[in-house]
């Protein structure tokens, strides 16, 4: 058995009080782990700290960039047991994600389609919470209530099997190893 962490955040950003706004939810982003680290998030999100219309496929550190700018903002960690063969599919996943990165890019559309319960499904092209949801649904390692590209960030918490592991601000954020 190994776990897949999940990393619910909300900063104040343009971007993520739109989010926010369209979605009606507390977070506004969310990050997927295979360790037990905060140093090593995948997500689709700005690739430059300053250019939000720059976004897509991007590794990140809750103690750098856009994170760095919001140490205090409220985060909550979510761990999911899943089986070996499922989380060696997601490795899988996400090595073909960072072999792709240049390809793979922010779907600017698919969070007010979402709203609208349309699922946008485009090669590449996620938002956040669908990246999430797409490699946990396509890796066996969850069964999920809705389309993956219908999972809000406030839609992980609510999971079978979610168990909170961390609340609280991000520049306290720690990940226990069991």
């Amino acid at each position: 058995m190994k776990k897949i962490y999940i990393l619910l955040s909300r900063t104040e950003t343009a971007p993520a009080r739109v989010i926010r706004a369209v979605t009606k939810g507390y977070f506004s982003h969310v990050s997927l782990s295979l360790y037990p680290r905060t140093d090593h998030f995948y997500s689709y999100a700005r690739r430059h700290v300053d250019l939000p219309m720059f976004a897509g496929f991007v590794s990140e550190n809750i103690h750098t960039k856009v994170f760095a700018r919001y140490p205090d903002a409220p985060c909550a960690v979510y761990a999911f047991n899943v089986s070996d063969e499922s989380y060696e599919k997601a490795k899988k996943l996400i090595r073909y994600f960072r072999l792709n990165r240049q390809r793979a890019t922010y779907s600017f559309l698919g969070a007010p389609a979402m709203k609208l319960g349309i699922p946008v499904k485009r090669k590449y092209k996620y938002t956040c919470s669908q990246f999430a949801a797409f490699v946990l649904h396509y890796s066996g390692a969850l069964k999920l209530p809705k389309d993956p590209y219908l999972m809000f960030p406030d839609d992980f918490p609510k999971l079978d099997g979610a168990c909170l592991v961390y609340e609280g601000k991000l520049k306290n954020c720690r990940i226990p190893l069991k």
